[in-house]
């Protein structure tokens, strides 16, 4: 399967269009049918980059957009503004069972509830 990563050695770094995001931490996907983004792993100071590819990949076709965060073990604060950010400029945009503790911050970030961003706790098919 295709994947988006790093290019070989002596690349800088610099990231190669495919179809998937990956590090050893965090995994980004294809939903079947173009239907989103499956996010699998943490994001963190570590993962950012790929994070960031992922919001904007997920957000280049404009709404609706959509987020499978139910293999998402961890996200830092950064990333989840990241993810409010993405929300607000593609509104609507909607994250599937996210973790707990990504609940817990987004009440702490917006407690009236991120006008932007729909969370399900249900997959859908």
């Amino acid at each position: 399967m295709p994947r988006h990563g790093r290019t070989g050695a002596g690349a800088q770094g610099k990231l190669r269009w495919v179809s998937d995001l990956h590090t050893s931490q965090l995994r980004v996907v294809r939903l079947p049918g173009g239907g989103g983004l499956r996010v699998i792993g943490a994001v963190d100071l570590g993962t950012r980059e790929i994070w960031r590819k992922a919001l904007e990949t997920a957000t280049a076709s404009g709404p609706p957009v959509r987020l499978d965060l139910s293999e998402l073990s961890f996200i830092d604060t950064r990333g989840t503004s990241m993810l409010i950010a993405a929300a607000d400029a593609a509104a609507p945009l909607t994250i599937t069972r996210p973790p707990r503790s990504l609940r817990r911050v987004l009440a702490v970030l917006c407690p009236d509830g991120p006008a932007s961003l729909v969370i399900e706790e249900q997959e859908t098919s």
